[in-house]
This record gives C-alpha cells, sequence and structure tokens, in this order.
C-alpha cells in the first residue's frame, strides 16, 4: 500500500521521520516531501499531485497551519490544508492525527496566531480524528489505524434491493429497472438492506438474499432501520433458512423459480414471473399473504444467528479500537459511530495483520 505522509515539518520533523520509519518497516511505501528529488512543479502542485496517486493519506497536525503559498491561492490556503482536500476528491482513506489539546508543546513551535490552525483542527475533529500526546505514541495510532483500515469492509447500498422492495408487480417495466443493477447485486461482499418506512415483505427479502447467494459472493446482508441505525449483520444463507422455518412456503417459491432459470441472464428476463410462483406456493396472491418484516421480527422474533458484533468507535483511539475489535467473537465487527455503521471490520484478517507485525 502506498501511502502519503503530510504534516507541517520544522514543528513535527521528529515525528514524521519516526511514523515513516515504523510505516516502512511494516511494509508499506511511504511518500513523504523529505524524499523529493528536485523537480520543476511548484510545491504545492507537486504534493498534490502525489497524494491522488496514493492508497492512503496520513496527516498529522499540531500547532502550525503551514505554508500558505502566494500564486493561484486565492483562498490563502496552506499546502498541508492543499494535500488534505486532495485526499478528498478520490475515493481513499484519510486517517487524520491531532496533537492532544493538553501535551507538551513548545511555544516556539506553535503559530502566534492560531485562528487557522483552530479552525482546521475543529473540522478534522468532527471526522474522527484520533490523537497523540508524542512521537511514539503517534506511531502506535498511526500503524493501528492502518491495520482496521484494511481489514474494514464496506457496506454498500444497491438500487437493485429497493427495486425488489418497491416494485408492485414484476412486470415488464419493472424489467427496465432491474437487468443492471441485478448484476451489482452478484458483485458485493456486504450490501444494505434498510428496514424502514417502506416495509420489506418476508417474500422479497427471501428472493434478495436466495440470488445474493447463489449468484453472488455476497457474504452478508446488513439490516440498517429508517434512521440508518445498525440493526444486525448475517449471511444470505442464514437470512434464508431463518424466513423458511418460519414460512416454509418461502423455499418452495424460490425453488420453483429456480427450476425455471440457470444463468443471470435468464434471471433477468424471468425475473418477472417471480409473483405467479409466490402465488402457487402460497395458495394465495403475494399482496395476501406477504409479511411485512419490521426491525423487532428481524433482531428479535426470527432467531437470526449474527456474524458481526458491534463496537461503538466514537471517542476511541485506533490502538484502543484494535484491542476492542479483538476482543469479539463474531466473524465481523461492526464499527459505530453515533449509532450508524462505518464498516464492517475482519476479525480474522486483523489478526492476521497483527501477527505479521509480530514476527517482523
Amino acid at each position: 500500500m502506498r501511502l502519503y505522509l503530510s504534516s507541517t515539518f520544522t514543528d513535527l520533523k521528529r515525528h514524521r521521520a519516526i511514523v515513516g520509519s515504523a510505516l516502512r518497516k511494516a511494509g508499506y511505501e511511504v511518500v513523504m516531501m523529505e524524499d523529493y528529488v528536485a523537480r520543476d512543479q511548484r510545491v504545492e502542485f507537486a504534493c498534490k499531485g502525489d497524494v491522488v496517486a496514493c492508497d492512503a493519506y496520513i496527516g498529522i497536525f499540531a500547532w502550525r497551519y503551514g505554508h500558505i503559498p502566494v500564486d493561484d491561492n486565492l483562498e490563502r490556503l496552506s499546502v498541508t490544508e492543499m494535500e488534505y482536500l486532495a485526499a478528498g476528491t478520490k475515493p481513499m482513506a484519510r486517517l487524520t492525527f491531532l496533537v492532544k489539546e493538553r501535551a507538551r508543546w513548545p511555544n516556539a513551535q506553535k503559530d502566534a496566531d492560531l485562528a487557522r490552525i483552530n479552525t482546521l483542527r475543529d473540522r478534522l475533529r468532527k471526522q474522527c480524528s484520533a490523537y497523540f500526546a508524542n512521537a511514539d505514541q503517534l506511531a502506535v495510532e498511526v500503524l493501528a489505524a492502518l491495520r482496521i483500515f484494511e481489514s474494514t469492509r464496506l457496506v454498500r447500498q444497491l438500487e437493485a434491493i429497493d427495486v425488489m422492495l418497491k416494485a408492485q408487480d414484476l412486470g415488464t417495466s419493472y424489467m427496465l429497472n432491474i437487468k443492471h443493477k441485478l448484476g451489482l447485486l452478484t458483485e458485493e461482499q456486504f450490501v444494505e438492506v434498510k428496514i424502514g418506512s417502506t416495509p420489506w415483505w418476508n417474500t422479497r427479502l427471501y428472493l434478495v438474499a436466495a440470488l445474493a447467494h447463489e449468484f453472488g459472493r455476497t457474504r452478508g446482508l446488513v439490516f440498517v432501520d429508517s434512521d440508518g441505525k445498525f440493526l444486525l449483520m448475517a449471511s444470505p444463507l442464514e437470512i434464508c433458512h431463518r424466513l423458511a422455518l418460519r414460512w416454509p412456503a418461502c423455499r418452495q417459491t424460490f425453488t420453483k423459480f429456480r427450476g425455471e432459470v440457470v444463468t443471470l441472464e435468464e434471471l433477468e428476463d424471468k425475473m418477472w414471473q417471480y409473483p405467479q410462483f409466490v402465488d402457487e406456493a402460497f395458495g394465495e396472491d403475494e399482496q395476501v399473504v406477504k409479511h411485512c418484516l419490521t426491525a423487532r421480527d428481524l433482531e428479535y422474533e426470527l432467531g437470526i444467528s449474527r456474524d458481526a458484533e458491534t463496537v461503538n468507535a466514537s471517542d476511541k483511539g485506533p490502538h484502543d479500537l484494535q484491542r476492542e475489535v479483538l476482543g469479539r467473537q463474531t466473524p465481523f465487527v461492526a464499527l459505530i459511530r453515533d449509532h450508524r455503521l462505518q464498516g464492517l471490520v475482519d476479525r480474522n484478517l486483523l489478526a492476521q495483520r497483527l501477527a505479521q507485525a509480530a514476527i517482523l
């Protein structure tokens, strides 16, 4: 993994050296301005270009705002803030670390006017920055944050899920919406399902879970409520099993439907027939026999075996967070901030990375 290490220089020179050395010993490729060779580009443009060429950004902030270029800089931004903003222009991790408010820090290494750096620090605090008091602690936190990041899998919302939920009839107009979106369902490892103001039917949830299991690489369906609060995560096969225990006709429906399709292309062409198989298996129209699932059904009534315990990531540094994740028992751990899911940490992968680090 290629990392960009960003900070002001003179006040954080020792911190940069220790963190850079620790990262390289851990096997990361580190880009930092100390290693720059002479180049024709102005430094601010060179730095921004190097940031977006990396896989992750590590920003270290103390009490200096940094050099503010004069030319082509109407907003009067420092090079350090430019690097931070550049990292936000592409889908990459931005891991930020702030010196603690009460950490001992030489006055000579602080701006005379702290207004600009305080404004930037306030913004970073809202984005879940970690904190450090000295260079060694910073290195520990940076390495822990990277291990958490590399072991975390994101959950994706897919339009195909919404279409299957909202479509009253799987007719020809429905097919115009579903063909491409079904392909995405087969590609994602973790798919979000929202149990909210528009309720899920048992027949449709079984369909989604069965398709994800039969045709996709989906390892987990992640359920959240209408406010985005995490409820639980379970494998598609477990969801199918629990729904079929409660409503055996759900399995019968999909078994007969699956007998009509072999490939994904056939699935797309015959999806509109699914309600007919529901009617046959249940003995009545889907609109009559459907059960509208609630968060309570999922959390308590169906007895779903969960694949993810939760850890509240608010106000925890990466090192403490790492320890809590490893203390859980489920294969994955859901990181929660303000009741919302931030990602799923593969606990076994995290343990492997720690073991590799210990060997090195």
